[in-house]
Formats: C-alpha cells, structure tokens, sequence
C-alpha cells in the first residue's frame, strides 16, 4: 500500500513549461513541501524525465507532475505503465487535464495530501500503425491540430487567451479538409472543419470543447463540425468557451466504443494528430477509452 503523506512525494519538475521560472517554480514547491521528507528533482530532457518518474514509481514514491498538460502526460503513461501513483502541481499554459481534476493551484495540491483521495482518471488511446500514446485530453485532428501547433510557438500568453489567439491565426488560411470516420458500425466520409477524440471535458486551456465527454462511462466522445466558412467558424470558436457550440448545426457529438480516423487529403496539417498541446502523430488513428487504471491524488473536499 502507497503512504499517500507528503514525505512520500517526489516533486518532478519540468523547468521550461508555462512563463515561471525555474527558481519560481522551486520557491513555490518549497513552500509547500516545508517540514515534510518530499524530494525535489528537476528533469533536463523527455528521457530523463521518464527514468527518474519510472525508478520513484518502482519505489512507491507519488511522483507530482510540476508542469503542464504534455509533462502530466509523460508521468501519466508511467504512472500507467508502472502501476504508479501520480500527482499535479500545474505550471503548464493550459493545464486541462489538472482542471478537469478540480486542481487549479497549489492550495488544491496540498489538499491531494491533506485530504487525500485516488481517483481513476479517464484518458484516450491513441494508436497508431506502429506505436501507441495516450492523451489526457482529447486527440484531435484539423483546427484543433492547427491551433496546437501555432500556441505552442508563442511564448508570451497562457490558458485561453493563448489558444483563441493561435485560432484565430489559423483562421487566416481557414481549411476544411476530408476525413473518413469510422465509428459504431457507421462510417462519414467529407470535408471537416474540427474531429476530435474526447475523455475529458476541456481543452484549449479551459475551453469547453467536450461536454458531454463524462456521459458514457465506457466510451469516448467524439465531437466533429462539418465544413464551415469563416463565418461559421467564428461563431463556434465564440461558443466552445461555454459550451453551446454543441447546439450549433454544423456540430455532432455522440459516443462509441472505438474511433478510426483517415485522410485522403494531400494538405500537410490533415494528418497531423495533436493531443495535451503535443505532436502525437500521423493518420490513419484509432482512439478510444483507456482501460488500464491511470491513479491520480486528487483533494477528497
């Protein structure tokens, strides 16, 4: 049985994630851990940060994720892997995966531990022809791919403010582009403004992109917008923060148990799948609920 206190954590730290510094990101972490036995390592690298996170699980330490929603993901797939035990510390630009968990700052952590409670987090499999990911968000394809791309080349904004202003440069040069979906014994096949793979209900960096993400235990929220113009795609981008763009006509969200995902479209952003902010790879994809259990110290109040 994991010890659930804070002598048991290990804080791991991405130190280039969000806009605080790394001696920021220290003096916070500090404050929190004073008087307590936790340890504090700083990653240099992805493969650094995955031997540190697999030896401290091995150890049944409780690993805290001190970054944002790509770093969580990383710890995510070994807390997976290694039948480990994770927490959240969010210093990322989006944070998603933290928000959907109720986690929105260090308070919240010290609460994990306080008040502490395992939660079987949801995430979607993303597998591709020779390898697999994970997303604790949503894997998405199109604007949605697009977008993620663009925020992650602006350094000066976070959260929502980041991610609407790298959509609306992707407005620019707005595409549709031609997807084949294959879902519950039914198959779409035209051109699409937005496909996305949803476990969680936020994106974007608070975004409501996926409401009725949490309906179906068991299967995973697809949500698409048929071909929209300029106009049309304002005013879903204008709804998403809400929510109610699930009520527009363009839109359909519905659920099933596995999710295939193909492009016949030669334009270079068709294929590219992005999902917690990241680059996970090329179509074809085939996504749907993680099964194996993802545990995460949430606050219990």
């Amino acid at each position: 049985m994991t010890n659930l206190t804070l002598d048991n954590a290990i804080f791991l730290v991405n130190p280039v994630s969000g806009k605080l510094s790394l001696n920021k990101k220290i003096n916070i972490i500090n404050e929190i851990i004073r008087g307590s036995d936790a340890t504090v390592l700083v990653s240099d690298s992805v493969d650094d940060a995955i031997s540190k996170c697999q030896s401290s699980m091995m150890n049944n330490r409780i690993v805290v994720a001190c970054g944002g929603d790509g770093f969580q993901n990383i710890i995510a797939h070994q807390a997976i892997k290694n039948k480990g035990i994770m927490a959240i510390l969010p210093f990322g630009r989006g944070n998603d995966f933290a928000h959907s968990l109720n986690i929105k700052s260090s308070k919240d952590l010290i609460n994990s531990f306080l008040y502490p409670k395992l939660f079987n987090a949801r995430y979607v499999n993303v597998k591709f022809d020779n390898y697999s990911r994970i997303s604790l968000t949503c894997a998405g394809v199109g604007l949605l791919s697009e977008a993620a791309f663009r925020a992650s080349k602006i350094p000066i904004l976070r959260g929502m403010p980041l991610y609407t202003i790298a959509t609306l440069i992707s407005f620019i040069n707005l595409k549709n582009h031609k997807y084949k979906i294959s879902f519950n014994n039914n198959v779409v096949n035209e051109e699409l403004l937005i496909l996305a793979s949803a476990a969680s209900k936020y994106t974007g960096g608070g975004m409501l992109i996926a409401p009725d993400a949490l309906k179906e235990k068991k299967k995973i929220n697809l949500l698409f917008a048929h071909k929209a113009n300029h106009f049309d795609a304002f005013n879903l981008l204008m709804k998403v923060f809400s929510g109610q763009h699930l009520h527009h006509q363009l839109v359909k969200s519905l659920h099933s148990e596995c999710v295939k995902i193909s492009t016949s479209s030669k334009n270079s952003w068709a294929g590219l799948v992005y999902g917690d902010g990241e680059f996970l790879g090329n179509l074809p994809v085939s996504t749907s609920l993680g099964t194996e259990k993802l545990l995460v110290l949430v606050p219990k109040i």
